[in-house]
């Protein structure tokens, strides 16, 4: 793999597939060897997590517990990106290098059918400055 990576230069505001349907999560995206992940950090009940779910299907792809000390030292989204180098893109990497490229495609390629047939089309992605005006 020869680790192409791209991140945003804007926050955005993806369309995430869950339970309930499509909901709104503001995060960065990080494209991985042509492929679209978003990053964000979420709550639920009393824990924080960050949280990769690949873009095109909104389908949900790593959860990773953060404490919230490391999750208010993120306060910059230079800070955000710098842990996202070191400690969540070297995981999703890994998960692509374990299941090999054609195969984590055709996966992605699965799960947006899935979520189309089951949650309907996709709402578009915005710009973070987008979605607030």
């Amino acid at each position: 793999m020869t680790n192409t990576i791209k991140i945003s230069e804007k926050d955005k505001v993806f369309q995430i597939a869950t339970k309930e349907g499509w909901i709104e999560q503001t995060g960065l995206q990080v494209t991985i060897e042509g492929i679209d992940f978003a990053i964000y950090s979420f709550h639920a009940k009393s824990n924080v997590f960050i949280q990769v779910s690949e873009v095109g299907s909104g389908a949900g792809m790593l959860t990773i517990p953060i404490d919230l000390l490391n999750l208010f030292a993120l306060d910059t989204r230079d800070k955000a990106i710098e842990y996202y180098k070191d400690n969540v893109i070297p995981l999703i990497q890994k998960k692509i290098e374990v299941n090999g490229l054609d195969k984590f495609r055709k996966e992605v390629e699965k799960a947006k059918k899935y979520m189309v047939e089951t949650h309907g089309e996709r709402p578009q992605i915005k710009n973070f400055e987008e979605g607030n005006k």
